[in-house]
């Protein structure tokens, strides 16, 4: 599979290996990890690939960084085999070291009703919203520089608009090389983006608040031709040094693909809004 990223087999049926490329990570130049939403993208290709079966629900904790350059193993363990419903549980490792564990929910009935009642925010075409600023030590090679996210509503927001955004976000570049399709592992990705909204919406003005992913939860509608995705992000609250938001991502056609959720630690350190 030729996405955003590609899992190689491992020494075994239910273990897939990922090498951590410059464009799978984030942080500082000298310290680059593994950016969290790529863990739980590949924890949910690695589950597709040992069932055969499509994810419906994934929640993942981030426990420890994975370093860029190093291999991850992810290796998954089928705990249900039903009819049309698989439930399994899966682990990521580097060198013996666990990073990420995950729960996995997987399958499809046949001739199941399909009904919506979310619908997305009216908001500018991407091609009219400016592109995200970046407030914080980047490689120039990193995540970042794949991902193309344009801001339609509400970063950089006060009083009662602060904690509302709406982000357009697309892959670019090669499949396989930090491009591909719009499938389940990059919607994964893509909702990681929660954490950096709460960072904004706790800004003073002096900058952005600094926040790391304890958790990330997805659960999938069903798949939908497009070349966009529409992120539309509500911040619930923070209190005792966490935070808690939600993210709804839809087609350009508006046909909702997911719903995701998050929990964040807020430290003290701050980004400054100059850039």
């Amino acid at each position: 599979m030729a996405g955003f990223f590609t899992l190689e087999a491992g020494p075994a049926a239910n273990i897939w290996m990922l090498d951590v490329a410059p464009w799978l990570s984030v942080g500082p130049p000298d310290t680059s990890f593994m950016f969290g939403g790529v863990g739980l993208g590949a924890t949910i290709e690695a589950a597709e690939r040992t069932t055969g079966r499509a994810v419906v629900w994934a929640t993942t904790q981030y426990l420890n960084y994975a370093p860029r350059g190093s291999t991850v193993a992810f290796e998954v363990t089928p705990l249900v085999e039903g009819h049309h419903t698989s439930q399994a549980r899966a682990t990521a490792k580097v060198d013996g070291r666990q990073v990420v564990g995950a729960g996995l929910s997987l399958g499809a009935r046949p001739g199941a009703v399909r009904r919506q009642f979310a619908s997305p925010s009216f908001v500018p075409k991407p091609q009219d919203c400016p592109r995200l600023p970046l407030r914080w030590d980047i490689a120039p090679d990193d995540m970042y520089s794949r991902m193309d996210v344009r801001i339609a509503k509400g970063w950089d927001a006060t009083g009662d608009e602060a904690g509302h955004m709406v982000l357009w976000m697309r892959p670019t570049g090669e499949p396989g090389a930090g491009g591909g399709p719009i499938d389940r592992p990059m919607l994964a990705i893509m909702a990681d983006f929660v954490p950096a909204s709460i960072g904004n919406a706790l800004s003073d003005g002096k900058g952005d608040v600094a926040v790391n992913s304890l958790d990330n939860c997805i659960r999938f509608t069903g798949l939908a031709e497009t070349e966009w995705v529409l992120c539309d992000i509500r911040i619930h609250g923070v209190a005792d040094g966490f935070g808690h938001g939600q993210m709804l991502l839809f087609a350009e056609d508006g046909t909702l693909m997911a719903t995701a959720s998050q929990s964040v630690i807020v430290r003290s350190l701050r980004f400054p809004q100059s850039r």
